[in-house]
């Protein structure tokens, strides 16, 4: 058994203060414990014997492995009484763990809610002057309030000790069931390393992780459109080429196709958006038939007169400008005349 109390105290006093891993911390609590035994209990709490008489306090090294699973190994001093009958104390060894049943709770501050089991050997007064080691099991439930303090985490909870020895209470009766307590306690853990920024950082990181497939598939369809985009772009440069290069070659043989003589229009109907303009209909149809678009046509054009191949009319000059855009695209010399 001394071995068993060096054991943990190393841990409670060496490894949890100078522990530089993040799954590491300290942890205290403060607790009130009602003890069931061979002597009834005093609920008379407006004694303020009887809190002080069963209240203690507990040090220890809190371990957290993931979410889910943790533990704690505590050593504490703590009383119990029944003020005028009698009173006593314990200093106990714990080692507990904790179990997460509550992994997703959708309340920021209620960070988690443990079930809890360990078992522990704790120092008692047999008989007066006689001191005793009892082993016993420890159940409970924990809940942690992770978001209410920016240096550690609170908790909570109760816990409930059953001991295979009869002496606790300093009363040993045959056939009266061993002694037990039932204690409520507060806690502090006090994370090394910040704890809470590293589980915060191993989420990003996750999600760093998570997201990483889906930047790379986004990377990849940004090449394939950047590579068709220049694959449309030369493929646009080079037919626009091949329609200058016709273009020049019609503009030999007829100079004046694209000379429209200025004249008074008698009436204004709307405007043309003009790919090319020719002084006699075979003309205009050759360059039609050159460029291979379903949407141009020929148009007779009586006031001046002259043969224009048009991509659309417009009533309204704001269309016509929009609609040169497209037409520029087949020639950067095409133009907006009115009919």
């Amino acid at each position: 058994m001394k071995h068993l109390y060096t054991l943990c105290s190393f841990l409670v006093f060496t490894i949890a203060i100078q522990a530089q891993n993040k799954n590491w911390s300290i942890y205290t609590s403060v607790e009130e414990g009602i003890h069931v035994s061979d002597i009834k209990p005093s609920y008379n709490y407006f004694n303020l014997s009887v809190p002080a008489g069963n209240a203690g306090m507990r040090l220890g090294a809190f371990y957290t492995y993931n979410n889910n699973i943790s533990a704690e190994v505590t050593l504490g001093v703590i009383g119990i009484s029944s003020p005028g009958t009698f009173s006593s104390g314990l200093i106990p060894i714990e080692v507990i763990g904790h179990y997460n049943v509550l992994p997703e709770i959708p309340v920021d501050w209620f960070s988690k809610f443990n079930i809890d089991l360990g078992v522990g050997s704790a120092l008692a007064e047999s008989n007066p002057g006689n001191y005793g080691f009892s082993e016993h099991m420890v159940v409970g439930a924990t809940a942690e309030l992770g978001d209410l303090l920016p240096f550690g985490t609170l908790m909570m909870g109760t816990r409930y000790s059953m001991f295979i020895d009869d002496f606790i209470d300093g009363n040993a009766v045959s056939s009266s069931g061993n002694d037990k307590i039932l204690r409520f306690f507060t806690g502090l853990r006090i994370d090394l390393g910040n704890t809470k920024n590293s589980a915060e950082l191993s989420e990003a990181k996750a999600k760093i992780n998570r997201l990483e497939p889906d930047l790379k598939a986004a990377t990849l369809a940004y090449d394939d459109l950047s590579a068709q985009k220049e694959g449309a772009t030369s493929s646009l440069e080079a037919e626009n080429t091949e329609l200058k290069q016709k273009l020049k070659s019609l503009e030999n043989s007829a100079p004046t196709s694209t000379i429209e003589t200025t004249r008074m229009v008698p009436e204004f109907n709307g405007y043309h958006v003009v790919i090319g303009s020719f002084p006699n209909e075979s003309m205009a149809n050759e360059y039609l038939n050159n460029l291979d678009r379903e949407d141009l046509k020929v148009v007779f054009v009586e006031s001046i007169p002259t043969y224009r191949v048009v991509l659309s009319e417009h009533e309204h000059l704001r269309e016509a400008l929009l609609a040169l855009e497209n037409a520029m695209v087949i020639t950067p010399n095409a133009w907006i005349a009115v009919y």
